[in-house]
C-alpha cells in the first residue's frame, strides 16, 4: 500500500475473494490495518460470481470497534445471487441499528468478509467467488 495520508473523501475499492478466504477462519481482507487511520465504511455492494451463495446462513463485512469484532453488514445468502448486485438497503442485506455501520472503527484494523461462522471456519459454498465493492473513508485517528 502506498503511504498514506490523511483522507476525508470517499474511496472506492473492489475485491474479488474466493469463498475458501470468506470460509477461513479469518475471512477476506478486504481493507488492510493502516497504523493511525481509521475506516469509515459510506457503501457496500456484494456480487456472487460463478453460482448464487448457498448453505451458509450469511456472509458478513467485519470491522472492530472497542476491540470487538462488530458486523457491519450482515447479507443474508438470499441476497447474494449470481451476478446480481446486492446492495445494502436491499431485502437481506442488514446494517447495525441508528448508522453505526458508517461511523469510523477503530484505528490500525482491517475490515474482512467472513460468514456468520467468524471466527471460527465458514461453511459458504456454490458460487466460486463473492466480489465486495466498497466505498470508505480513511480518517486519521
Amino acid at each position: 500500500m502506498p503511504p498514506v495520508t490523511l483522507t476525508t473523501y470517499a474511496q472506492t475499492k473492489r475485491v474479488r475473494s474466493t469463498i475458501a478466504q470468506i470460509n477461513a477462519v479469518t475471512g477476506a481482507e478486504i481493507l488492510p490495518a493502516v497504523p493511525g487511520y481509521a475506516y469509515r465504511v459510506i457503501d457496500v455492494v456484494l456480487i456472487a460470481i460463478g453460482g448464487a451463495a448457498a448453505t451458509a446462513t450469511s456472509v458478513d463485512l467485519i470491522g472492530t470497534r472497542a476491540a470487538a469484532a462488530v458486523r457491519l453488514l450482515v447479507a443474508a445468502v438470499a441476497a447474494i445471487a449470481q451476478s446480481v448486485v446486492a446492495h445494502i438497503g436491499i431485502a437481506n442485506m442488514v446494517v447495525l441499528a441508528d448508522g453505526a455501520s458508517f461511523t469510523p472503527l477503530d484505528a490500525g484494523t482491517a475490515i474482512v468478509l467472513a460468514t456468520q461462522a467468524f471466527p471460527n471456519a465458514g461453511n459458504l459454498a456454490t458460487c466460486t467467488h463473492v466480489d465486495c465493492v466498497i466505498t470508505y473513508a480513511l480518517e486519521s485517528a
